[in-house]
């Protein structure tokens, strides 16, 4: 049997390792061979120096890992969206106070549609659930609420799917991901193990959603990002969730190059 090399990679996202520091995070990484990390603030500040943000890019890549992506970045004002692209900024005065006091804005987006084609930067929207008791229903709730804002802008404006924000809503992932594949930019990969709570986290070999096709739904519409695993309960009660993950992943991601 005859063995493809899929387009798209396994990764990190960030928020994963949101207890620990950037050397205790790319060390991990080194030692579970994952090279693609999702950049979070909290290891590289909005508010970094050129020089703190080069010294940063050297650190990963003494470790072997590239940074992919940043985010997600909250914003709310143009001044807080142009900031966010220029990285460095300081956070405007009248930002906002939590991710789910947040609302989605299109005209903002309109906005940053115009620097992303300034910038020649992808802007991948992250979906946050439409459930208000365990996501953010008004800041993009399901992919097809971030289709509905991003579909006429430039094409550089697309989604971040959080599978599991996208299963809980009573979404097929996979029909999701050949739905918006034109502006599939990003997507965070984490299981749950209460169907209709996209916030219950769980190792991603044994919760609810079927991972075997929406990796099979990446590879049809010939994904080239990032995969980012994301375990933001693991810590620190079950830290083992992560190396189990990337290896359920990399199983996934066997079978399907097997066919």
């Amino acid at each position: 049997m005859t063995r493809r090399f899929l387009k798209f990679r396994l990764g990190m996202a960030g928020y994963t390792y949101h207890k620990f520091t950037l050397d205790e995070t790319l060390a991990a990484l080194k030692r579970f061979d994952v090279h693609d990390l999702c950049v979070k603030d909290f290891h590289l500040p909005l508010t970094a120096s050129a020089e703190e943000i080069a010294a940063f890019k050297k650190k990963c890549a003494d470790h072997g890992v590239t940074p992919y992506g940043v985010g997600p970045i909250y914003m709310q004002t143009e001044d807080e969206a142009k900031r966010a692209f220029d990285y460095p900024w300081k956070p405007a005065a009248d930002g906002g106070k939590g991710w789910k006091q947040r609302r989605q804005s299109p005209e903002l987006c309109a906005k940053v549609s115009d620097l992303c084609a300034k910038y020649d930067i992808k802007f991948a929207i992250h979906n946050h659930g439409r459930n208000p008791a365990t996501g953010a229903p008004a800041l993009f709730g399901a992919p097809v609420d971030v289709w509905d804002v991003v579909k006429d802008m430039d094409r550089r404006m697309g989604l971040c799917m959080d599978i599991a924000y996208t299963f809980a809503d009573g979404f097929d992932p996979a029909a999701e991901i050949r739905k918006y594949a034109s502006r599939f930019f990003d997507c965070h990969f984490r299981n749950i193990s209460d169907p209709t709570n996209g916030s219950s986290g769980t190792d991603s070999a044994s919760g609810k959603i079927d991972y075997f096709r929406v990796v099979k739904a990446l590879d049809d519409i010939g994904y080239e990002g990032a995969c980012g695993i994301e375990l933001a309960n693991a810590f620190p009660k079950t830290p083992e969730w992560i190396p189990s993950s990337i290896g359920y992943f990399r199983a996934l991601m066997d079978a399907v190059a097997r066919g």
